[in-house]
């Protein structure tokens, strides 16, 4: 199948190397793994779901399902998921939280798990969590948690906003997305002409240069008193030099190096669940 969507990429790309940009563009946009996986389903048997209106833009309104667990008059942690997963995948971590006295919300990011939809981008997303902060107003988390993707999803969204956290976890992190592009360009086989068409079309909808959306930047620009990022340096989806360009970029950061537990693994790890329990206790 890859070497099909190649060698379609690479004629394309010869043909009309704009088009073809397009059409990657939309592939790039594409969620893959949309079902419940079976440890995840009792989350959303034993959480309060609950919907949140987002304009994603001018045009676009998406009602986003969010879910509670806990007490509600007890401190608040959000939690937000990856690409290709669900607000169940973070369920190890919200369970743990709840014993311990906190108030979770998690939400399912756009495109993934029960929306029609099948596709959306990091802006999208970034704009969802945005408006689920809002609709908390005023009251704000003392924690939020972030896995893979949904840690550039927080990064770029907290440094559009004026919200001070008071610790920001990152289990795994991408940082700079044109090293994502990059990588995508590859694999698909998207000629070099066809490649600066998807990065002029990324730019022009961002209206913005792709570099903006660099997580290492982007936290220059949050109002954060702890950073902690946690990361398998043999992470197989993510590389282990991503949680160091970030660690390495905002003075707060303390990076914690694992081994063995994973990409996706992680999140049901009891070693790196009370790493994340410490961390929120240290006054």
């Amino acid at each position: 199948m890859e070497k099909l969507t190649q060698q379609y990429f690479k004629v394309y790309s010869s043909i009309s190397p704009r088009l073809a940009s397009k059409k990657a563009f939309s592939v790039f946009q594409k969620v893959r793994m949309k079902e419940i996986r079976d440890r995840e389903r009792p989350f959303y048997e034993k959480a309060k779901h609950f919907k949140v209106k987002v304009q994603l833009n001018a045009i676009k309104q998406e009602k986003i399902d969010c879910y509670s667990l806990g007490h509600s008059s007890n401190p608040l942690v959000v939690l937000v998921h990856g690409w290709d997963s669900n607000a169940g995948s973070m369920a190890a971590i919200a369970d743990s939280l709840v014993k311990e006295g906190y108030f979770t919300i998690s939400f399912n990011l756009p495109g993934h798990a029960f929306y029609k939809s099948n596709s959306t981008n990091l802006v999208e997303c970034s704009t969802v969590f945005q408006g689920v902060m809002e609709y908390l107003s005023p009251r704000k988390p003392e924690v939020i948690i972030s896995h893979s993707f949904g840690s550039a999803v927080v990064a770029h969204g907290l440094s559009k906003m004026d919200t001070p956290i008071e610790k920001l976890i990152f289990l795994t992190n991408p940082n700079k997305i044109e090293d994502i592009f990059t990588a995508f360009k590859n694999h698909i086989g998207l000629s070099e002409k066809a490649y600066q068409h998807l990065i002029s079309h990324t730019e022009g909808l961002l209206n913005d240069s792709i570099k903006s959306l660099a997580v290492e930047e982007n936290v220059k620009n949050v109002s954060v008193d702890q950073l902690l990022l946690i990361h398998d340096q043999e992470d197989k989806v993510l590389p282990y030099q991503n949680a160091k360009q970030v660690a390495d970029a905002h003075p707060s950061a303390a990076l914690i190096t694992l081994e063995n537990v994973g990409h996706y693994r992680m999140l049901w790890n009891d070693a790196v669940i009370q790493k994340c329990l410490q961390f929120i206790r240290i006054a």
